[in-house]
């Protein structure tokens, strides 16, 4: 497991109108831009959709975590591709996790609670751990106790960091307690549910299967409660279709739209990776034409039509029209930001049958299922599903060759979602990236992100505790 740290920032409450007056003078001191109160009807969409659009929005997946884990490639302007990070983009992420969806899920938790909601403090403490998962993920070590209290009653606006190891045994229990809270004769969010609609048991679905992701991240660095954690939470019930993936859907009105679709309509400057391109070439994957857009062979395409990914780290900028730009599928103004599907559930529990971890069910169904389930998720169909399972290179070979096999269609199955697949491919290893050959950082792909500037500014005691507890601030430490 990779580790750093994280930034807290000053929290920031959704601002809304209100309304209504007081015909004497007992509110002239009163903001009515400022209430003191604002309902979670109104806090949980906009906190959604700035989590989402800031873990699978440009900067953080497009222009990141998908360039380091080699799905997509930058074919001009490629600094972050060459591992140059600049401060301002750390800062802007840094910022964009802290001081609008995290606080925001906060005020509905306290409000929940103070007014005896379970339903909505549920999916509201549910997409807070999937938040603040993703945060120690890029940077180890983060604030999580003392963090988004600092305008409460004896709260720190120099909050020390939880170490990950922390952080990961809040996160669990917090998604249990999250189920557990589920009252199904409560009021729910309704149509302010953005993600499920109201339908608590789909919730518990996905903090079920986000606790079994977050459990096999600590398979190497603590098997033991990993296999415990894994084995409660799936006993307790995850995924089982892709009627069930946690996604935020848009209208693509020109208001709500998918934020990948919202940066392309200005720019064109990414490419599918050819890491991507050559795997998938090599087994014959009937993914390629969904997640790349094809290009002529000859000029005018009389020749026939081929896949060609840009080389990751490269200084070489290859013209855009000569390269496959990412598929459709993925880029439209309504293509859904996947946050987990039932693919990688499935992947999960084919590694956790392979160590033994649960029963009743062999990793090499599992594995086959998954597969079949990300295929389907783009409605493949299933003589050329069974047709691509069939490959020897395919077909689950068991042991260590086969958590390998498990962990490169994972990574496959993953795309889209470059933050988690940065994040498996830092816990298994696999596929085997090779960095660019113009890539900075030593040459080395980076295990995690930096932290910004102004962090030293603000709270450098306990940034250099943690430092020092990480073991130094490079950013190939891990």
């Amino acid at each position: 497991m990779r580790r750093s740290i994280i930034y807290w920032a000053l929290p920031v409450v959704a601002v809304l109108a209100a309304s209504g007056c007081d015909n004497g003078l007992t509110g002239v001191n009163d903001n009515p831009n400022g209430p003191t109160h604002v309902d979670a009807s109104f806090l949980f969409p906009n906190a959604v959709t700035g989590a989402v659009g800031t873990v699978l929005g440009f900067s953080l997946d497009e222009d990141l975590t998908a360039l380091w884990a080699q799905q997509y490639a930058e074919n001009q302007y490629n600094t972050e591709d060459q591992y140059d990070l600049s401060d301002a983009r750390v800062s802007s992420l840094w910022s964009s996790f802290y001081s609008g969806p995290l606080e925001d899920f906060h005020q509905i938790l306290e409000q929940a609670d103070s007014d005896s909601q379970p339903n909505i403090a549920a999916p509201a403490q549910i997409m807070q751990s999937w938040t603040f998962s993703i945060a120690t993920d890029l940077w180890g070590d983060i604030g999580y106790t003392d963090a988004l209290h600092g305008m409460d009653a004896g709260g720190t606006m120099t909050p020390t960091y939880d170490a990950q190891q922390a952080v990961y045994d809040s996160l669990l229990a917090d998604l249990s307690a999250a189920v557990a809270r589920i009252d199904a004769n409560a009021p729910t969010l309704g149509a302010a549910d953005v993600i499920y609609h109201g339908d608590m048991t789909q919730w518990a679905k996905f903090a079920n299967s986000l606790r079994m992701r977050l459990a096999m991240r600590l398979s190497n660095a603590d098997p033991a409660k990993a296999q415990s954690e894994f084995a409660a939470a799936y006993a307790a019930g995850g995924f089982t279709s892709n009627a069930d993936n946690a996604e935020l859907d848009y209208p693509g009105d020109g208001v709500w739209d998918n934020p990948i679709y919202d940066y392309q309509k200005s720019r064109a400057d990414h490419a599918i990776s050819a890491t991507m391109v050559d795997t998938l070439t090599s087994m014959a994957d009937p993914r390629l034409a969904i997640f790349a857009n094809p290009i002529p062979v000859d000029t005018d395409g009389s020749d026939g039509w081929t896949y060609r990914g840009q080389p990751n780290g490269s200084n070489y900028q290859t013209p855009l029209d000569s390269l496959s730009t990412i598929g459709s599928a993925l880029t439209r103004a309504t293509s859904p930001s996947v946050m987990m599907s039932y693919a990688e559930v499935l992947f999960l529990e084919a590694e956790a049958a392979e160590r033994g971890w649960i029963t009743g069910v062999t990793a090499a169904q599992l594995y086959s299922d998954a597969i079949t389930a990300s295929m389907q998720q783009y409605g493949i169909d299933q003589t050329a599903i069974d047709a691509y399972l069939a490959q020897p290179s395919v077909a689950y070979a068991g042991g260590s060759d086969g958590l390998r096999q498990i962990a490169l269609q994972k990574w496959i199955a993953l795309f889209g979602n470059g933050p988690e697949a940065y994040a498996e491919w830092r816990r298994t290893g696999y596929p085997n990236l090779t960095p660019g050959p113009d890539a900075l950082n030593d040459g080395l792909i980076p295990v995690r992100l930096p932290y910004p500037s102004i962090e030293q500014q603000l709270n450098s005691a306990n940034l250099d505790a943690a430092i020092s507890r990480q073991g130094g601030a490079s950013l190939n430490d891990p």
